[in-house]
């Protein structure tokens, strides 16, 4: 597979940028604060002065952690992409965090940092779309310093096409079933296409022992993105807002119909039973929007997202 066609998925920065809402605070609505000063207290992030945010985006996961981390504590995020990394000066700017972030190009293949660098090195759903995620994480491993943390804030993604099943008004379970392979086959094809694993939280602890991380420790975060009429909470209008707009613009959570088409092959799906297969998910998609706008529609909204956590041994 060639560096295009794998770079963010084969998207330019600006189509994946919208594709994975860099712009706005949807991200920023993932993380409840106090669990994460619950999470800071675990991990002992007091102590800690230098960190490594690695595939940063457009920096929502640094820069929500900076108000955990002690205050004079500097991070250095690194992108694949130079696209993303202006948004994230902007946003450090934004928050009065630019004294405190500096961006660079980077791979988290190859991190451009020497060994023992850093006191904590992390991510968020950065390893779910890198082909070999246990050699990122050895990279991390690599730039952080004997007995510190390297964090990974990474989902199960398969979990959340259940879980959009059993929203009220509940839909077909028959159709739900047809989704659910649908979204299997996309997740398969993702690996075979060199493009990472959606569901790479679920092995993700493992990974860490294999390395010979200690103190490994695995959370799950504790967000539910909720809905329910009248919807006028300001987290649930950030949520309706993106949803509708990927919604709207005919996308789902693996692009549009195209780049679905691609990963369905990929896995070995049935060409012959895309459409109908494309058309449902849209179907449903629309139904959830018009459940929205009548008021009629509500669920628990959780997701699961694994935090894994493990220390460098002390040399």
């Amino acid at each position: 597979m060639d560096q295009q066609s794998t770079k963010n998925s084969g998207w330019s920065a600006e189509e994946y940028a919208a594709l994975a809402a860099f712009d706005g605070e949807w991200r920023d609505i993932w993380w409840n604060h106090d669990f994460l000063e619950l999470m800071a207290n675990r991990w002992r992030l007091r102590d800690v002065k230098t960190v490594l945010d690695v595939g940063c985006g457009a920096g929502h996961w640094g820069q929500m952690l900076a108000a955990v981390l002690p205050k004079d504590a500097t991070v250095i995020g690194v992108d694949h992409e130079a696209g993303f990394l202006d948004a994230a000066r902007e946003r450090a700017k934004s928050r009065q965090l630019a004294q405190r972030f500096e961006y660079q190009v980077g791979s988290a293949a190859a991190l451009p940092f020497g060994d023992s660098s850093f006191d904590l090195v992390t991510c968020q759903t950065v390893l779910i779309h890198v082909a070999d995620p246990k050699a990122a994480l050895a990279e991390m491993q690599r730039v952080v310093k004997p007995g510190g943390i390297v964090i990974a804030a990474e989902p199960n993604n398969l979990v959340h096409a259940l879980i959009e099943g059993t929203a009220e008004p509940r839909p077909s379970f028959e159709d739900t079933l047809r989704l659910l392979r649908f979204e299997e086959l996309c997740h398969r094809g993702k690996i075979a296409m060199g493009q990472g694993d959606s569901s790479v939280g679920e092995r993700l602890p493992g990974m860490f022992a294999e390395l010979g991380f200690t103190d490994l420790a695995v959370y799950s975060n504790d967000r539910c993105l909720a809905l329910f009429p009248p919807y006028d909470r300001p987290d649930q209008q950030i949520e309706l807002d993106q949803l509708f707009r990927w919604i709207d613009k005919e996308v789902s959570g693996w692009g549009d119909k195209g780049a679905v088409r691609r990963l369905y092959l990929a896995a070995g799906g049935d060409a012959s039973e895309f459409e109908a297969l494309w058309q449902l998910q849209l179907e449903r998609a629309r139904a959830f929007k018009a459940n929205v706008q009548a008021r009629s529609y509500h669920a628990a909204g959780g997701h699961l997202q694994y935090l894994v956590s493990g220390r460098k041994r002390a040399v």
